[in-house]
């Protein structure tokens, strides 16, 4: 790497943790400064919320007993990086923020060079695509991020960069056995095979490789080996592909052994989340879309676990696509999303076709991808829509896709759908057994389900706290349940879920929705689960039908989630953040607005006295939230007295219910 304009200091995460600022490589000795710079390099030029790090730092200790520690921490951190001005660890407001040059950080630098790959290896530039990924693969120095603590963050990137790292040595050795190395590369694939046995495309590059030296016997025996591994490990076959290649090789396929390299497709899809339970049903509804090559939006509240189940799908069906198969993030939540002109230009990059000049707009790019897809079966994971305009040019014939985000339903109008809802108890409960383990599990189901209803069922959220108890074994899961109940504690507990919904929010403000992030500040006051249309209304002090346009907005940014019967849920987490996203709302007498609607809906039953009791059953819970909100102290009153008009004759001594009606 070339030195940087960072005062010449250069880092490295692909091994142990270390800086150099051109007198050798060395090492931060305080465990936990080197774990905080870990994590700045991580989100290198991004800020890190002071929360975040808190969380990752201490999060075994209570925020009030720590939040003074990290200043302490920047400030020795910089001192030992040279940096005593600040003028790279910069304080921002909310966090702080490493701005590193691209050529300054190995990990930026591995991650241009295997994108560097890809596009070769798609332009058929196979040479210069073995060049980026060899020269990618020569930045590791052992496991990634080797020497500093297993925070959340760490562990998840390690387990990437892990798994990226068997991706580029795949291609890599399939890049020398199609340029003419398959005698040379043979000790190398058998040693990492010998690693990772279960990964079925090196055991394909082993076939080819014995195959192309004159060693038929061989490239059969290891199709054999693998078949028994898989059958006594996992009881499946091996994948079509290896089926089809054992075939060619028994018939001694010659063009297998002298066909000229084939132009390969693009495989853009990211490795899926190991952990992964309850939303099997979903996936092969989508997989099942897409194996018909149709277009599936996947929508539903943040943090639902949309990408997910969209991902596996994808891969579900990838063999499928033997032309393409490519994820994009169109960062549709976030404050920067990709122009329609961009996705085009990347796609397009990804199958080889390259401009040179200015930028080109949508309208000469579409052309071209409609040419490039042409009697092609092509497979897209748009992941995150921030609006059709993002994706439609992309959806040309021969393309299925699979899209998620706030405007995913927009973008795939005419196709279908599927909205993805909470996960049941049972299935949450799963989900962090396999997270944390059975026994831990097992030993509390009381607490378990009160930590996954903590964490509103939501796939994302049972995984980061299964993630926070499974790193901290001296916790129970009493333990979590607790820190869960505690407000002050669950945004910091569910590290990212307030990034994510802050994410929501900023976009409604970027979109100028005043009305609807004035809603969330209400609702957040109001602190109700489940409200009615007529209840923001209330809310706003305006009509139920702006009022409902409001809430389908919130719907569509991912902070409500619809119910029958013009009802709205509102869930803990989204309460809890949203407080003062509007500070110039009076929430107090907001709140009073809705107490009054249901007084004189009490009072209005309390004089009709018929047709009230189902109501009645169905609002009880939000009858007695808002009594006790009641600034006039008149709700407990009215609804003692609708309580005893609906009480039978009989009854009406229990000291539960007064036998004469307590109030006039």
């Amino acid at each position: 790497m070339a030195t940087s304009a960072f005062g010449g200091t250069r880092f490295r995460l692909l091994g142990p943790v270390e800086f150099s600022s051109g007198n050798g490589w060395r090492s931060i000795g305080s465990t936990k400064q080197r774990t905080l710079l870990a994590i700045l390099l991580l989100h290198a030029n991004r800020v890190v919320p002071v929360a975040q790090l808190h969380a990752e730092l201490w999060g075994d200790r209570p925020y009030a007993r720590v939040k003074n520690l990290l200043a302490g921490c920047v400030w020795r951190l910089r001192a030992a990086l040279g940096d005593d001005a600040g003028r790279a660890l910069v304080t921002r407001p909310g966090g702080y923020q490493l701005t590193v040059p691209p050529d300054a950080l190995d990990l930026l630098e591995y991650q241009r060079l295997v994108d560097l790959g890809r596009v070769r290896r798609a332009a058929d530039d196979l040479p210069g695509a073995l060049e980026a990924f060899s020269a990618a693969v020569e930045l590791w120095r052992g496991e990634p991020l080797a020497d500093v603590s297993f925070t959340q963050s760490v562990m998840a990137e390690r387990a990437r960069l892990e798994e990226s790292r068997l991706t580029v040595e795949e291609m890599r050795l399939g890049l020398r056995i199609e340029l003419g190395e398959p005698d040379e590369v043979l000790p190398e694939l058998k040693l990492i095979i010998s690693q990772h046995p279960l990964r079925e495309r090196l055991h394909e590059h082993l076939m080819v490789a014995l195959y192309r030296s004159g060693q038929q016997a061989d490239a059969l025996g290891a199709y054999r080996d693998l078949r028994r591994l898989l059958i006594d490990e996992l009881g499946v076959e091996p994948s079509k592909p290896l089926r089809d290649l054992q075939a060619r090789i028994l018939a001694e396929d010659v063009g297998l052994r002298t066909a000229p390299p084939a132009r390969p497709a693009p495989d853009l899809l990211p490795a899926c989340d190991p952990v992964f339970h309850g939303r099997e049903a979903e996936v092969a509804r989508v997989a099942a879309a897409l194996a018909d090559g149709a277009v599936c939006a996947v929508h539903g509240m943040a943090g639902v676990g949309k990408s997910a189940v969209a991902l596996r799908a994808a891969h579900a069906v990838a063999d499928r696509f033997p032309d393409g198969r490519v994820h994009l993030d169109l960062r549709g939540s976030t404050d920067d999303p990709l122009d329609p002109a961009v996705v085009l230009t990347r796609l397009l990059d990804a199958f080889g076709v390259k401009f040179d000049g200015p930028p080109l707009d949508v309208g000469r790019l579409a052309p071209h991808w409609a040419a490039v897809v042409a009697d092609r079966r092509v497979l897209l994971v748009l992941d995150d829509v921030r609006d059709p305009d993002q994706v439609k040019p992309l959806l040309a014939p021969g393309c299925a896709a699979v899209l998620t985000g706030r405007a995913a339903v927009g973008a795939a109008d005419g196709h279908r759908q599927l909205r993805l809802g909470r996960l049941p108890v049972a299935a949450a409960v799963g989900l962090l057994r396999r997270v944390v383990g059975e026994q831990r599990v097992d030993a509390e189901p009381a607490r378990a389900a009160e930590v996954v209803a903590w964490c509103e069922c939501l796939p994302p959220m049972v995984r980061v706290a299964g993630g926070k108890l499974a790193a901290r074994p001296e916790w129970t899961v009493a333990d979590l349940a607790d820190r869960l109940a505690d407000p002050g504690q669950r945004l910091e507990v569910l590290t990212g879920v307030g990034d994510l919904l802050g994410s929501c929010v900023r976009r409604l403000r970027a979109d100028g929705d005043r009305t609807a992030v004035t809603a969330l500040t209400l609702l957040a006051a109001l602190d109700l689960p489940v409200v009615t249309a007529a209840t923001i209304a209330a809310l706003l002090d305006t009509a139920e039908g702006p009022a409902r346009c409001a809430a389908e907005r919130l719907v569509d940014a991912g902070l409500l989630e619809p119910l029958p019967h013009n009802r709205y849920r509102v869930a803990a987490l989204v309460r809890l953040h949203g407080a003062g996203a509007d500070p110039d709302v009076d929430p107090v007498a907001a709140v009073q607005r809705v107490v009054d609607r249901y007084r004189e809906q009490v009072r209005e039953l309390t004089t009709r006295r018929s047709g009230g009791l189902s109501w009645y059953r169905e609002h009880r819970g939000t009858l007695s939230a808002l009594a006790r909100r009641d600034r006039t102290d008149t709700l407990p009153a009215a609804v003692d007295r609708l309580r005893w008009t609906f009480t039978p004759p009989g009854r009406r001594g229990h000291p539960a219910v007064p036998s004469q009606p307590p109030y006039r």
